[in-house]
Order: C-alpha cells, then structure tokens, then sequence
C-alpha cells in the first residue's frame, strides 16, 4: 500500500478478546493522531466478544468489570464493526481476509489444557482448568453438566487460574447469587460437596506465580480456613535470595507466613491438625502443599489405606463416587531444591481426593493456514510479525498478539502492551507502505461474501441485543448480568433483534 493514502485501511483482527481489543485501540489511536482513516474488522469464533476476560476469569472477581468497561468502551467505536459467531479457517479463511484487509492480526489466545504427562489423566474427575473455568464461566460450547461431588480435591498448580479454581469449588451457590453465570452454573454449584481442597506446588512457595492479591483473596471467603505447613516454607539459601530479589516472591512468602504463624499460635502442631480442626468446626479447607509432584493419578483401588495420610482421608463412605475408573487418590514424590532448581527424592505419598484438576498452563490452538510451532504452542513471531517458521522470515501483512502470540503469561493488562508492541510493528509496514493492496477493500464484500456462505453472523446491532437481554435477565433477578446459557440462545436473541438478517 501506498502511503499516505486517502483510502481507508482495512485490518482485521482476529479474536475478540482483551489482546484483540487492545489492537483496535492502538489502530485507532495512531489513527486520530495521524489524521488517517483505519477500520477494523474484529472477528470471533463466539457470538459475544471479550474472550478470556468473559469465560476464563473467575466470576467472583468484581474489580474486573473496570477492564469489561474499558473494553466495551473501545468496542463502541465506529470504526470497529464485530462480526462474531465466524469461524476462522473453515466460516473466513486467510485467503479471504487477506483479499479484503490491508494487514491481519490473530489474536485468539489460549484456551486448551496443557496436560501434567502422568498417568490416570484420562480418569473420570480428572480435569483440566481450562475445562472448569469455562463451565463456570458459562463458554455457550460447553457441556452444561458438572460433577461437584468430590469431598476432597486437588489443584495441580500454583498460579491465579490454580487459586481461581480452588476458591471456586469451595463456593456456594448463595456465595455466587449477585454474579453474572448463566442459571445452569448457579445450580450446579448449589450440588457443590467440596470439604477439602489442596493446591499442590513442585517448588516451594518463593517460587509460585500467584499474584498477591489473588493469595489473599482467598482468605476472604467465608465458610473456609486456609492452612499451610509452617515446615513447607522456603529456608534454603536459593530461595532467599530469590525472595530478597523478588518482591512478588517476597509478598507472596509473607502471605503465606502469616497464615502459618496464626495456625501455630491457635496451637496447632501442624498443618494437619490445623485442617482436623477447621474440618471438626464446619469450615471447609484450602491447604497449601509445596515441594511435591505429581507422579500419578489413581483409580479405584490406588488410594487409601494407611499410607495415604490426611486428617479427611475416610474410607469407603468419606465421599465421592466409587466408579471403578474414577478418581480416587493422586500420587506425590517430594521434592527438594539442589541449588539451581529442584530434584526428585524418590519419597512417595497418596493424597485421597475424589477429582485432580490440573492448572499447569494453556495451550494455543492451531491456525488454519497460520505457522504454528508445536514445541511452545504459539505463532512464530518476531516483535508480533508473523515468520514463516521458527527463526524464519516475515510474511507481509500477518500479525499476532496475545498468548497466541507469547504463550499463556502474563495478566489481562500485559496484553495492552503486547498487543501494542504488534501495532507498532504494523503501522511500520503502513507508513513505509510495505503493506499489501487488497483485492476487495469494500467492507460490504465481507459480509456478502459471509452471507453467501450461509454463516449467521453476530454484527454489533446482534450483540447489542444480547448484552441487553443478559442485562434484563440479571436486573430480574438482582444482578447486573445474568449470561445466556447456549449458542443457540444467544444466535435466537441476537439475529432476533432484525429480522432482515
């Protein structure tokens, strides 16, 4: 493309969430700034836009519907039209886009398990976190049902999804009354059985990812104690020092410290004692386990008896089901740390849980067309223009952003300056007018050529509908959103709101 030009320029960013988002408002903003007319095309596989801040952040979060603000904020702008429910590589493909748009930004994030590599993964009440989150973050592809029986569970993982995860099986329905989940979750958490629940960590704790508001949000639940075992916190000189380096670590260590100490000084003689008594007084538990691994997951049979430990181990009727492929203890090697990392010990234990829920990371899907390096799951990159391959060469008008881009790091907000970093790069090939001439820049052509594939599109008059019946469902019963439960609901109230469509 020629610049300056008094055309329009066209992009399409795929991928409506936070990182998606955040390309718009950068275009948009060199655009006003530069007194150049930029339009953006903002597509999603789903018919509601927003992405990860909509279905894979725990719904008991308020402070982030200051981000949803800003995000619906930047979304009314004209110059952005959102055309959701489109499926790249099968609804759009890159042949398509690329005939229509200047440049291309994907941005669809991360949405799939990384998996622990272990045995007894595959059993029933083995899940990964991106499974549960979703489910409680009403995605309209899931699966309605969810099992909430477990008595005691395990968290695999010590970053905030792991924190989400624990603290949102210990909910009760009444607990989750004012927020947004579709009606479905809020009576699935009305079966929930949680008594215990452990978070499992394979370094000590100067080494988790959780951020310090996430830890003590935590304690702020009513109906559950938090226990740690004073002797599982870091003392070796390696971790000092990373806790004296790292003010995170430092914070996260202190949390963790004085949840120890007020145990100690209740009179409890560990951390076992500590869940006895929190258990024997009705409250439920969340406890800290560091210095483990998971090595196995057990099925009927594997768990139990007098090895496998823990003030609410039971027996035959401590909880749960009993299926014969279910769940029903998680094998743990202690660890230690050797000095630059950690090393395996050999010394082995069985914690008795009824379902394991693994939060070890995401994991990026595959784009059709789109390099993809398997080895890290993202789109090989350099400063957000996309390479041929890894290390390889960059192809003319396709940029990435978000997790897909870096891998699952970072939070919401670490998406602006990704997202910005891409633009940047974009706006370059713009203004050295490097970018490549669409074959069709009309904007209509986009929609006819989606029209004519008989895909129902979600325009921003569509979801304008669905944002307003959500908001009337949730004035209804008190709140000030209660999601659609389906895609097919949300299809039937957003094409609804024209009938021409």
């Amino acid at each position: 493309m020629t610049w300056p030009s008094s055309s329009p320029v066209r992009i399409a960013v795929v991928g409506s969430g936070p990182a998606g988002v955040f390309a718009c408002d950068a275009l948009l903003t060199w655009a006003d700034k530069n007194s150049h007319e930029i339009v953006v095309d903002l597509f999603d596989t789903l018919p509601v836009p927003f992405g990860l801040l909509r279905h894979g952040v725990a719904p008991d979060h308020p402070r982030i519907k200051g981000i949803a603000d800003n995000l619906w904020e930047i979304g009314q702008d004209p110059r952005i039209r959102f055309l959701g429910n489109v499926h790249f590589g099968t609804d759009i493909t890159l042949e398509d886009l690329r005939r229509h748009h200047h440049a291309v930004i994907f941005a669809t994030g991360a949405l799939a398990d990384r998996t622990m590599g272990i045995p007894g993964e595959d059993l029933t009440g083995s899940y990964g976190a991106a499974e549960f989150v979703t489910w409680y973050d009403g995605h309209p592809d899931v699966d309605p049902e969810w099992d909430l029986s477990a008595r005691r569970a395990a968290v695999v993982g010590v970053g905030n999804v792991a924190l989400d995860i624990a603290r949102m099986l210990v909910r009760t329905a009444e607990q989750l009354e004012a927020t947004d989940i579709p009606e479905h979750v809020r009576t699935g958490f009305g079966d929930t059985a949680a008594r215990t629940v452990s978070v499992i960590g394979r370094r000590g704790p100067a080494w988790a990812k959780f951020t310090t508001l996430e830890l003590r949000e935590m304690d702020k639940v009513d109906g559950v104690t938090v226990v740690v075992e004073p002797a599982e916190l870091d003392d070796d000189e390696v971790s000092r020092r990373h806790r004296e380096s790292d003010r995170r670590a430092g914070q996260i260590y202190a949390v963790l410290k004085k949840w120890a100490t007020a145990q100690t000084e209740a009179g409890h003689a560990d951390a076992d004692a500590a869940e006895a008594a929190a258990l024997a007084a009705g409250e439920k538990v969340v406890r800290f386990r560091f210095n483990r691994a998971p090595v196995e997951i057990l099925g009927s049979g594997g768990a139990g008896g007098p090895d496998a430990g823990g003030p609410d181990s039971g027996g035959p009727d401590s909880g749960g089901p009993d299926a014969a492929d279910h769940v029903t203890g998680l094998r743990l090697e202690r660890t230690e740390p050797d000095g630059s990392g950690l090393r395996m010990t050999g010394e082995t234990e069985v914690l008795p849980v009824d379902a394991v829920y693994s939060a070890v990371g995401y994991r990026s899907a595959a784009l059709e067309g789109i390099p993809f390096d398997d080895s890290t799951a993202t789109i090989p990159n350099r400063a957000g223009r996309v390479l041929d391959g890894p290390d390889g060469e960059p192809i003319p008008g396709l940029f990435t952003a978000g997790w897909i881009k870096r891998g699952p790091s970072g939070v919401i907000g670490t998406n602006r300056s990704c997202a910005t970093e891409s633009v940047n790069e974009l706006l370059s090939d713009l203004e050295a007018g490097l970018l490549p001439d669409p074959e069709s820049p009309d904007p209509q052509s986009v929609r006819e050529l989606l029209d004519s594939r008989g895909i129902k599109v979600i325009d921003g008059i569509a979801w304008a509908a669905i944002d307003a019946r959500e908001r009337e469902l949730g004035e209804s019963a008190g709140r000030e959103r209660t999601k659609l439960p389906g895609r097919d609901e949300m299809l039937d109230v957003g094409l609804g709101a024209d009938s021409s469509r």
